[in-house]
């Protein structure tokens, strides 16, 4: 497919992520600029993501379900890919430049058994300890605040993600993507300029603005 740019990109479709105005997309472009880094992708699955982050750098993933791996081999032929859970990286202290997590926060993300607050600090100690001091967690996730007005629960609330990072990271929340659910807010020949509501939303979460009620949070925070 055409990404927000016009150019070729290594997602798949728009429905793989619900919109085209998802936070991934943003999130793909702001992976392209980096350069000669070791990154690692926790929860690649298929490897849309991952396949976007530039080949002069070391690319990682790692995921449970072996069908995406195999797929994501074919898409990231250069990376390595390791069946493992983010519970427990297989990778040494301080071994990454940057860590991806792209909307994969176990109990918000995805189902998973076990202890929510427990999974979840886990999670966050696991991406930080695999990480350089100085190093860049990018991370996505859903907005609780934004999806309860919709009537869907079990998102991450705000002070939640900021207790996960406070411990291991330096960080700004910032918010992507402040408008209603589309295509009921958007006309469809509206949806035909997307890439002008996408220039849109970059400078909005830029300037940090509508943090706490946009779709879904957006960091890239440095590992203390």
């Amino acid at each position: 497919m055409k990404g927000v740019s016009g150019k070729k990109t290594g997602l798949k479709t728009a429905a793989d992520w619900g919109d085209r105005l998802d936070v991934r997309f943003y999130l793909a472009e702001r992976l392209k600029r980096l350069q000669g880094k070791k990154i690692l992708e926790i929860g690649c699955g298929w490897g849309f993501v991952l396949r976007e982050v530039p080949d002069s750098n070391e690319k990682y993933g790692v995921d449970l379900d072996a069908r995406r791996l195999a797929t994501a081999k074919e898409l990231v032929p250069g990376a390595v890919l390791k069946h493992a859970s983010m519970y427990s990286l297989p990778f040494k202290n301080g071994f990454f430049d940057a860590v991806i997590m792209a909307n994969v926060i176990p109990h918000v993300d995805f189902h998973a058994e076990g202890n929510r607050e427990k999974n979840q600090r886990k999670a966050f100690s696991e991406s930080a300890r695999v990480l350089k001091k100085g190093g860049v967690l990018y991370l996505t996730a859903p907005n609780g605040a934004w999806f309860e007005k919709i009537g869907v629960y079990g998102k991450l609330e705000r002070w939640r993600l900021e207790k996960l990072l406070q411990p291991y990271f330096d960080f700004e929340i910032g918010g992507w993507n402040p408008f209603p659910s589309y295509p009921r807010f958007i006309p469809s020949r509206v949806l035909k300029k997307v890439p002008l509501w996408f220039e849109l939303l970059k400078t909005l979460c830029g300037k940090g603005l509508f943090s706490r009620t946009s779709k879904f949070f957006y960091t890239e925070a440095v590992r203390k």
